[in-house]
């Protein structure tokens, strides 16, 4: 454990609640709703869903594979549209666009193809919106769409790309930047954008976790952040490092999940096809002999999709030593879902489990039960044991591929799949599909849940859908 030194001023500070707006009850103000749990007290929310059933209104958005977020009478997105970092409003009764905001950007980020600038999701204080993008750094607007400030960050040197998205912890805005090099964590003021602290993160690689704050509720004290390798937690008045637990998995794309004093955090076995010695990829695409494997001798390889990750200098050609880096960072034997247990003096893994662990799709904890999707396979664990209950399919018919995190109100439990399917799960240790619905596009986005409505993002559309029967406009 490391706690670091801190003037008794910031120990008094630090003992002293953080001020927040008050939000309404059925928001969902940032990525996956209260605290990133994913769950919602709403009732009512409908079974089967279609652009022609059960649907309050559909309209067309710009593509973004960040989620819709919830305060008030406003949904706020992000896209790119037209070549820019676009941040959209839109009435949360019609979808009718209230404004729509554009940004330059302040770099050309090369990034993996399956991410962009617009992955981060909004976080909102029940009036203004705070928005992240890879390549222009942290925005605020006000409700009518008004710029309150700006704050440039970067270059970022993370091939692919931001996908930590900010949160709020009272007056505070929290982001994480985990990169090949140069990672931290940053606090900023959220009225006036001003830097509070930035505590940098040595030997935090590459991680694309939204953190979330400890204890859940009013009051919480800390942020804790899933980063490759390590889990760790920051005091939110200093910054000043409380506690690291090392030996969880590298790389974690899924956040991580809080239920009391339980945390949970999930990452594969990074090689499960072992990856090739360097001496056996430069014998084959190694064409001049000069022991670097450049952007032209790799193109039609496999080591082209992930050429930017591995290429630690940015030189455009992988050296024996950057090989060795990348096998390094993924050659943990430390994966799996860890509950780890809080509120002691030390954290500790409670249990580690190893099937059909989640990569992209974050967890959830439900009515006393754990979830987790991977490429359509659904597990619920007991949260307390790590013992499986159930391992089944979402479908036997339709292919199903989760990106999106899971959600949950009212007994149900919705599962969205990149080709356009929205599985709905009858919650339970052993749980069942009550239904899977077609969207017929693409979903990379997580679902939010408000009031009695369910909203879906897909690749050009976003959906309310509630248990009416008004058709789509």
């Amino acid at each position: 454990m490391s706690r670091g030194r801190s003037s008794v001023f910031a120990l008094t500070l630090s003992l002293l609640p953080l001020a927040a707006p008050p939000l309404a009850a059925d928001d969902w103000s940032r990525f996956r709703g209260a605290n990133g749990a994913g769950v919602s007290t709403a009732r009512g929310l409908p079974v089967e869903i279609s652009p022609q059933k059960n649907v309050d209104w559909a309209v067309d958005v710009p593509f973004g594979r960040s989620s819709p977020v919830l305060a008030g009478n406003r949904i706020f997105l992000t896209a790119i549209a037209d070549g820019k970092l676009t941040t959209l409003a839109l009435d949360r009764a019609s979808g009718r666009l209230l404004w729509s905001r554009a940004l330059e950007r302040s770099e050309t980020a090369t990034m993996y193809h399956g991410n962009d600038s617009a992955t981060p999701t909004p976080v909102s204080d029940g009036s203004n919106v705070y928005v992240l993008f890879h390549e222009a750094g942290l925005v605020s607007y006000d409700p009518s769409g008004r710029e309150r400030w700006r704050r440039a960050l970067g270059p970022f040197r993370n091939f692919y790309g931001l996908a930590s998205s900010p949160v709020l912890a009272g007056d505070r805005l929290l982001v994480v930047c985990d990169q090949a090099v140069g990672s931290f964590v940053l606090a900023l003021d959220k009225d006036t954008g001003r830097e509070l602290w930035r505590t940098q993160r040595p030997g935090r690689r590459e991680s694309y976790a939204t953190p979330v704050l400890y204890p859940g509720g009013t009051d919480p004290r800390q942020v804790v952040i899933h980063g490759s390798r390590f889990v760790d937690a920051y005091d939110l008045v200093t910054g000043r490092l409380v506690w690291t637990l090392p030996g969880v998995s590298a790389g974690p794309v899924s956040s991580p999940a809080l239920a009391g004093d339980l945390l949970f955090v999930t990452g594969p076995d990074q090689q499960e096809e072992p990856i090739p010695a360097f001496a056996d990829e430069s014998a084959k695409h190694d064409a001049n002999r000069d022991g670097c494997l450049a952007t032209a001798e790799v193109a039609e390889t496999w080591i082209a999709k992930h050429f930017g990750f591995i290429d630690q200098d940015g030189n455009a050609c992988i050296t024996a030593g950057e090989w060795s880096l990348m096998m390094d960072e993924l050659g943990t034997s430390d994966w799996g879902v860890f509950a780890i247990r809080l509120g002691q003096d030390a954290p500790k893994i409670a249990w580690n489990y190893r099937k059909n662990v989640s990569y992209i799709p974050s967890p959830l904890v439900y009515e006393g039960v754990f979830y987790m999707a991977r490429d359509g396979i659904v597990s619920s664990l007991d949260p307390a044991t790590g013992a499986l209950h159930k391992r089944d399919r979402l479908s036997r018919d339709e292919k199903m591929k989760v990106y999106a995190s899971p959600v949950a109100a009212d007994g149900k439990l919705y599962f969205a799949g990149v080709e356009g399917h929205v599985a709905v799960v009858k919650a339970g240790a052993q749980w069942e599909v009550l239904a899977v619905n077609d969207l017929d596009d693409e979903i990379y986005a997580t679902p939010a849940i408000a009031g009695s409505s369910l909203y879906v993002r897909t690749k050009g559309k976003l959906y309310a859908f509630s248990q009416s029967t008004r058709a789509a406009d």
